[in-house]
């Protein structure tokens, strides 16, 4: 994580990488186990998580014996994450990023729904719902930089298509990386199997076709992160707007290159994975 957040100290960084490990570890759960499969039970489950992440503070801890056996294993962790992050953040900083941890568990409930109904998601489709997973850890490269974006600025359409463009280039490159491993777990969501369902091709023209995708989304990312800068000086922004725009695109820049090195060196997408070659073991929580 250092390598996606370089200017963080160490506290900081300890702290955005504890959020990462547990989104991946929630994360897997609402994708590889049977919870990946009933919308309704993952609906409640991701309501529950939502209701540790108050923007306004920490809540009370739950009495462990009122708690599921999902509510006791996560519980602990969201509310040592939360704690952390309120004595560095703002309730409005707290307030967009629990909006988009819930954006994201939408998009988690829409994925289980089609697995549970057996659906293939259209590629339109596909593009629009993947588009929001990925902006709660764009927010985190706030804490690791101890600035907040302002308000004014996340209200510029540039930079809400900056973040896009950035969001789609790195989710896409995920794609990339682990359509293998998802293809053997027969799993749709996956930009790379939703291409070549829809165009009929072999696995790996379906892959060449994403990865020219990725450059454009890439393309337009720095496109826009040098557009932003131009617009705002030309709108006479104050230093504190031009700052803000220099430090998210140098942000976004940071967590793209060091999530690509990551992803060549990480097992996490080896289709050789006992957990993927033999799943009769897994049980969900």
């Amino acid at each position: 994580m250092a390598r996606a957040y370089p200017y963080a100290e160490f506290s900081e960084l300890s702290l955005v990488t504890d959020w990462i490990s547990c989104m991946l570890v929630l994360d897997d759960q609402f994708d590889e186990t049977r919870l990946g499969t009933e919308p309704d039970r993952l609906r409640r489950v991701c309501a529950t998580v939502l209701g540790w992440l108050p923007p306004e503070g920490v809540p009370p801890v739950a009495d462990p014996l009122g708690q599921d056996s999902f509510t006791a294993a996560f519980r602990p962790a969201f509310h040592d994450l939360w704690e952390r992050t309120c004595a560095r953040t703002s309730p409005l900083w707290r307030e967009r990023f629990t909006a988009h941890v819930a954006a994201f568990f939408e998009t988690c409930i829409w994925e289980a729904g089609n697995r549970s109904a057996g659906r293939l998601p259209a590629v339109d489709e596909y593009l629009r719902m993947r588009g929001c997973a990925l902006m709660p850890y764009l927010d985190l490269v706030e804490i690791a930089r101890h600035w907040e974006v302002p308000e004014a600025v996340y209200g510029l359409p540039e930079f809400a298509e900056m973040n896009q463009a950035l969001s789609d280039a790195d989710l896409w490159t995920n794609d990339l990386f682990s359509c293998e491993k998802e293809a053997l777990l027969g799993d749709p969501h996956n930009l790379v199997l939703v291409h070549q369902r829809a165009h009929g091709t072999d696995l790996q023209t379906a892959a060449d076709a994403v990865a020219r995708m990725i450059q454009v989304r890439v393309d337009r990312f720095t496109e826009l992160a040098a557009g932003c800068f131009e617009n705002a000086r030309r709108a006479g922004a104050d230093d504190r707007i031009q700052e803000a725009l220099e430090r998210h695109a140098e942000g976004l820049r940071n967590w793209l290159s060091g999530q690509l090195q990551w992803r060549f060196e990480t097992g996490r997408f080896d289709p050789a994975r006992p957990e993927i070659v033999d799943t009769s073991g897994i049980t969900p929580l």
